[in-house]
């Protein structure tokens, strides 16, 4: 039986998985490159298209605000399953997501593939949102309005 502490906690697990979803494709393929066991596809990879709903601020009334396309995959490496859902309609990511998922419930390769995937992939998602602010901020318009005194 695995101890405890070697099991992941269910936020982290729900941290890793949320950066394997938006990790670059390039970062995914070398994690998984020369250390790809036998995995066994049990779902997809598969596109498909899920409802997205949104609350109004004031009211608090929930919407439909649209649908979006997402990828999904579920495999299974020695004996864990590892899921991934990802916007879009990419089979690659979904399907190294989804294998890199099960590979980080092991508790011996957990720490290595941490350090060599999961924190280069956080800091490059932080980079991109950071260029997208800088760029939607350099064509934002400020609107101001004047007081004027009777």
């Amino acid at each position: 039986m695995t101890p405890r502490s070697a099991v992941p906690e269910a936020e982290d697990r729900r941290d890793w998985m949320g950066v394997l979803a938006r990790a670059p494709l390039d970062l995914l393929r070398a994690s998984v490159e020369g250390r790809r066991p036998e995995a066994r596809r049990l779902v997809g990879p598969e596109v498909g298209r899920i409802q997205l709903r949104a609350t109004a601020p004031v009211t608090g009334t929930p919407f439909h605000l649209g649908e979006a396309t997402v990828t999904r995959c579920v495999v299974e490496i020695d004996g864990r399953h590892g899921y991934a859902v990802v916007l879009g309609s990419d089979a690659e990511r979904a399907e190294l997501a989804a294998v890199l998922d099960a590979l980080l419930q092991d508790p011996h390769r957990h720490a290595t593939l941490a350090a060599e995937l999961l924190e280069p992939a956080a800091a490059a998602i932080t980079e991109r949102r950071r260029r997208k602010a800088g760029a939607a901020q350099a064509t934002a318009a400020h609107f101001f309005t004047a007081a004027r005194t009777p």
